[in-house]
């Protein structure tokens, strides 16, 4: 065997003190390591079932198929000041899937839900095996009232 010259040591031992690696064993290791680490940041929980909802029994129903939106919402207005009056709470609402001739009855009653009603509904839910009624509780919605400025802790 030869004697290596000086630069030729300088490169062996450069060689021993970084070894080569397989780059098809190093691509897989790195392709591994993304799909864990993609797995772990876009991690969402599972949302629950629909028909896991727990949903209460309906004691008054009221079928809106030929109603006109405004119509609809004050027909539903009288039944729940109706139903306040004689202790029920749990309404079925008979929507339908919407018609654009008499305009969208369940558009206008989620609205008039989240708005003008939000104090009097408790709960109000689309029924999971039925898209076309829904299911509402009147009741108190004790939200937090707005306290003003002028009376807020300091």
């Amino acid at each position: 065997m030869e004697e290596m010259t000086e630069n030729e040591k300088l490169q062996m031992e450069w060689m021993n003190r970084h070894p080569m690696h397989d780059k098809d064993e190093f691509a897989d290791a790195m392709k591994k390591e993304e799909e864990k680490t993609a797995k772990i940041s876009h991690y969402q929980k599972p949302k629950k079932n629909p028909a896991a909802w727990n949903f209460p029994e309906p004691e008054q129903e009221i079928d809106l198929h030929g109603y006109v939106s405004e119509e609809a919402a004050a027909a539903v207005e009288n039944l729940m000041d109706g139903m306040q009056r004689s202790g029920l709470s749990v309404l079925r609402i008979v929507h339908g899937g919407g018609n654009p001739e008499y305009g969208n009855v369940k558009y206008i009653i989620d609205k008039k839900v989240a708005t003008v009603w939000k104090h009097r509904v408790v709960f109000y839910k689309t029924e999971p095996n039925n898209a076309g009624s829904s299911i509402m509780k009147i009741g108190k919605n004790d939200a937090l009232p707005l306290i003003p400025r002028d009376r807020r802790k300091k």
